[in-house]
C-alpha cells in the first residue's frame, strides 16, 4: 500500500480500534477484531500477546492469532522468559525488531525457524511507564518489519495495554471474588489467609474504583468499602443504611432482592445519578452468598461507575441518528441546514452556535455558507426553552428542520459576507482546509492563528474548527462555539464533533453528486424535447408548405370571381352578402397561408450584440397605442445594469410582440400588462405578464404545440414560432397562469459575458 494510500487507512484502522477496544470486556474477542483491523494496514502471519508470569521465571502467549497452519508457542503454555524477546523487551522497554530468525540471539528463534517464521516484530506494552508484556508480529518472510510499523502501534498499543491490564485486574477481581466468598462460607480457613487475601481484594477493588458492600436478609448494609461512598456520592460510609436509602432501588425492581429470592445467579441494575447539573450511570450487581449450612444469608453489592463507557455507547447512538437523518435528504440546502442544526441541538451536538465555511476552487477561496444560533444571551434562552418544550426528541427536531425552509437569520446574513482567498494562510479558516485538522482555539485574543477581524466577527473567546474532508480534501469548515453557555470546549466535544464533520462531509458530497445528475438529467430531457419538437416542426412545416401550395389557387380563384361578382352590384341582395362573406373569407384563408407560410419557413437568427432593456423599450413604444386602445395600462420593470447579450433583435421583437398581443386578446375588458426584465443565475429572464382570464392546465398543456387555439379568429401558429425563435437562440419559454388572475410567460435568454 503506497504511502498516501496508506494515512487515511491508517486513520480509519486506528477509528476503528478505538471503537472496538471501548465495545467490550471480553480481551479474546478485542483482540481478534484488532488483529483484522491491524491486517487492514500491515502484513503478518502471526500475532500474539506475551505475558511475563508474576514471580516466575516463565512467560506465557495471552492471545495468538495466525492467517496459516503456524503453531510455534501454543497459547496458554509457559515458556522460558530468560533469552526470549520479551525478556529483552522488558529490560530495555523498547521495540525489538528480528530480520532474520535464522541468524537471532534469541531463544525462542529456532522454533520460530523452524516453523517458518523468518522475521518478527516486538513492540512493548506499557502502562503508566511500566512494560507489562508484549505484542509480537511474526512474518515468514525475512527482514519483513521495519521502524514504519512503529508509529501506527505507538498510537494503538498503549490502549491495547490498559486494556490487557484492565482485564488481568479485573480477572483477579472476579476470582478474588470467589476465594472472598469461599472464604466467608468456611470458617475453618485460616484468619492470616482471609488477611492476605482481602488485602489482595481490596487493593484490585481499588484500582478499578469498585464500591462493595455486605448486606442481610433484611436489606440493611453490614459493611462497606471505602469506594462505595466515592461511587453513590456519599459522605460517609452508609453502615446500617437500608438498600433503597443507598441504591435509590425501586419496588419494580431491586438487583438485592431478586438475589434474595433466587438464591443463586447475578443481577444487575444500572442506576442514573445527577451531581452538579453532570449525569453519571452506577452498575450494581447483587450476588447472593451462602453460609456454612448452604443457606442463602448475605447478598454481596458491587457498585461501578460506568459512565465513560455508557457515554460512548450513547455518542455511537447519537452519531447513527445523526447519520441516518443526514441521508433522508438531498437537498443540499437542507442538508446544510440539517448539519448546523445538528451541531447546535441540545439533543445533539450541543454547541452554542455553527458556522459553516464552504470551498470555492473556481474562485479559490473560502467563503460564508450558512450560520445557526442566537444572537445574544437573551434570545439563546428564549430559543432553547422554545425548542426543549417543541420537540421533547432529535428526531422530532431534526424531522422540522427538514421540513421547514432554512430561516434567513442576522448571524447567517453576517456569516455569508465573509470570503477568504485560499493563499491567506494566516485566517484560521484556510488553516482549517489546507491542513484537514482541527484547530481548537482556547484564548482567541492572544492566538496568533486568529486574525482581528475574524475575531471580532465571531466575538468569542473559546472555538473549534473542524474540516470537512471527503476523498482526501477538504470542501468547507465547521466552527463551533459556545459563548452563551460558556461551557468549556473539551477533547470529547471535538473528538465528536470531528466525527460528525466526516459524516457532513459525506452527505454533502452525495447531495451535490445527486443535484449534479438531476441538472444534467434536465439538460438531457430538454434537449431531447427540442430535438423532437424540431423534428415535429419540420415535418408540419413540409406538410404546411404542401396544403398552403395546393390552397392557394383555388382560393385565388374563388376570391377573383367574388370580387367580380362584388363589383358588378348584383340586384339580387342575398347574391350581394355572399359574395361579401366569400371575399371575407377568402381574405381571412390568405392571411392564415401567410402565417402557415412563415411556420414551414423559419429563418435563422442573425445574432448581434444587443441590450434587452433597449429592446424592450423599442417593443413597448411600438404598442402604446394599440394598448391605450383597448384600456390596457402599460407598466414596465426593467432591471437595471444587466449584460448584453447576442440574439437576432428582428426575431426576438416578433416573439415580444405575439406574447404582448396574446395579453391584450386575453385582457377583453381591459387591465394591466407588466413588462420586466430580470437576471436569473446565467440567462436574462424577461416576463410578460397580463391581468386576463387566465389558462386552465389543460389548455397550457397544449399552447405549444402547432394549430391549437382557443381564439375563433386564431391560426394557432404564433406561439409555436416563438417557442422555436426561442429554441434557435439557445433560450426556454416558460409560461404559468392562474384561472381568473391571468398569466405570465417568461422568455429566458443565455447571457454571453
Amino acid at each position: 500500500m503506497k504511502l498516501v494510500e496508506l494515512y487515511p487507512a491508517r486513520k480509519e484502522v486506528i477509528s476503528n480500534i478505538q471503537r472496538i477496544i471501548s465495545s467490550s470486556l471480553n480481551l479474546k474477542d478485542i483482540y481478534a477484531s484488532v488483529v483484522n483491523e491491524l491486517k487492514k494496514v500491515m502484513a503478518f502471519d502471526r500475532v500474539s500477546i506475551s505475558i511475563p508470569i508474576e514471580g516466575d521465571n516463565q512467560a506465557i502467549t495471552f492471545v495468538a492469532s495466525v492467517t496459516s497452519t503456524i503453531n510455534v508457542l501454543e497459547e496458554g503454555k509457559p515458556y522460558p522468559l530468560k533469552g526470549s524477546l520479551l525478556e529483552r523487551i522488558l529490560l530495555t522497554g523498547e521495540p525489538i525488531i528480528v530480520e532474520d530468525t535464522k541468524s537471532g540471539s534469541h531463544s525462542t528463534n529456532g522454533l520460530f525457524y523452524k516453523a517458518g517464521i523468518r522475521s518478527r516484530l516486538g513492540y512493548p506494552l506499557k502502562v503508566r511507564g511500566r512494560v507489562i508484556g508484549s505484542i509480537n508480529f511474526s512474518s515468514m518472510e525475512p527482514n519483513h518489519f521495519s521502524t514504519t510499523q512503529f508509529p501506527l502501534l505507538e498510537e494503538i498499543c498503549p490502549q491495547l495495554a490498559m486494556l490487557t491490564e484492565n482485564t488481568l485486574l479485573f480477572e483477579k477481581v472476579t476470582l478474588s471474588e470467589e476465594r472472598y466468598k469461599n472464604l466467608y462460607n468456611n470458617a475453618r480457613l485460616a484468619e492470616e489467609q482471609l488477611r492476605q487475601e482481602k488485602e489482595k481484594l481490596d487493593y484490585v477493588v481499588d484500582v478499578l474504583g469498585i464500591g462493595l458492600c455486605l448486606m442481610d436478609r433484611g436489606m440493611n448494609i453490614l459493611w462497606a468499602n471505602a469506594n462505595l461512598p466515592k461511587v453513590w456520592g456519599l459522605t460517609e460510609l452508609p453502615k446500617g443504611a437500608r438498600c433503597r436509602d443507598v441504591f435509590q432501588c425501586t419496588e419494580a425492581y431491586c438487583p438485592v432482592a431478586r438475589a434474595l429470592e433466587s438464591a443463586e445467579g447475578r443481577y444487575r441494575e444500572i442506576k442514573t445519578l445527577v451531581r452538579d447539573g453532570r449525569r453519571r450511570y452506577i452498575e450494581n450487581t447483587a450476588i447472593p452468598l451462602q453460609d456454612e449450612k448452604g443457606e442463602m444469608g448475605r447478598v454481596l453489592v458491587l457498585s461501578r461507575d460506568i459512565t465513560q463507557r455508557e457515554k460512548r455507547l450513547r455518542q455511537l447512538s447519537l452519531l447513527r441518528e445523526l447519520g441516518q437523518a443526514l441521508h433522508k435528504t438531498l437537498n443540499i440546502e437542507k442538508l446544510l441546514n440539517l448539519i448546523l442544526t445538528s451541531v447546535t441541538a441540545g439533543q445533539a451536538l450541543a454547541f452554542n452556535r455553527a458556522f459553516l465555511f464552504l470551498v470555492d476552487e473556481e474562485k479559490g477561496s473560502v467563503y460564508g455558507k450558512a450560520a445557526v444560533g442566537p444572537s445574544s444571551g437573551e434570545e439563546a434562552a428564549r430559543v432553547w426553552q422554545d425548542v426543549s418544550q417543541r420537540y421533547p426528541t432529535l428526531e422530532e427536531l431534526l424531522k422540522e428542520v427538514m421540513e421547514r425552509e432554512p430561516l434567513d437569520s442576522p448571524l447567517n446574513v453576517k456569516t455569508r459576507l465573509l470570503v477568504y482567498p485560499l493563499n491567506k494562510e494566516e485566517e484560521i479558516v484556510v488553516r482549517c482546509v489546507k491542513e484537514m485538522r482541527s484547530q481548537v482555539v482556547k484564548e482567541a485574543a492572544t492566538d496568533p492563528r486568529v486574525t482581528r477581524e475574524f475575531r471580532e466577527f465571531l466575538g468569542s473567546k473559546e472555538f473549534v474548527c473542524v474540516p470537512l474532508v471527503v476523498k482526501g480534501g477538504a470542501v468547507g469548515v465547521i466552527i463551533a462555539d459556545n459563548p452563551y453557555s460558556m461551557e468549556p470546549i473539551t477533547d470529547d466535544h471535538v473528538h465528536l464533533l470531528n466525527i460528525f464533520a466526516g459524516q457532513a462531509a459525506l452527505a454533502m458530497e452525495n447531495a451535490e453528486t445527486y443535484k449534479s445528475l438531476e441538472e444534467k438529467i434536465e439538460q438531457l430531457r430538454e434537449t431531447q424535447e427540442r430535438l423532437c419538437r424540431s423534428e415535429r416542426l419540420v415535418a408540419m412545416g413540409e406538410i404546411s408548405t404542401y396544403i398552403a401550395h395546393e390552397i392557394r389557387n383555388p382560393l385565388v380563384t374563388i376570391g377573383g370571381f367574388a370580387r367580380s361578382i362584388e363589383k358588378t352590384k348584383p340586384e339580387e341582395e342575398d347574391v350581394a352578402t355572399a359574395a361579401r362573406i366569400i371575399v371575407e373569407e377568402v381574405s381571412r384563408l390568405e392571411k392564415i397561408l401567410g402565417n402557415i407560410k412563415d411556420f414551414s419557413k423559419p429563418q435563422e437568427p442573425r445574432k448581434v450584440r444587443v441590450d434587452i432593456n433597449t429592446l424592450l423599450e423599442d417593443t413597448c413604444c411600438l404598442t402604446e397605442g394599440y394598448l391605450r386602445e383597448r384600456g390596457i395600462n402599460l407598466i414596465k420593470n426593467f432591471s437595471p445594469g444587466l449584460p448584453p447579450t447576442f440574439l437576432d433583435p428582428a426575431q426576438i421583437k416578433q416573439v415580444l410582440l405575439n406574447l404582448v398581443k396574446n395579453a391584450v386578446e386575453s385582457m377583453e375588458e381591459g387591465g394591466t400588462l407588466t413588462v420586466q426584465s430580470i437576471r436569473e443565475e446565467q440567462y436574462i429572464r424577461t416576463d410578460i405578464s397580463d391581468t386576463g382570464q387566465g389558462m386552465a392546465p389543460e389548455v397550457m398543456e397544449k399552447i405549444f404545440t402547432p394549430f391549437f387555439t382557443t381564439k375563433t379568429s386564431g391560426t394557432g401558429v404564433g406561439l409555436v414560432v416563438s417557442h422555436k425563435i426561442v429554441d434557435d437562440h439557445d433560450g426556454k419559454l416558460r409560461v404559468s397562469s392562474v384561472q381568473g388572475r391571468g398569466s405570465t410567460f417568461s422568455m429566458l435568454l443565455p447571457i454571453t459575458e
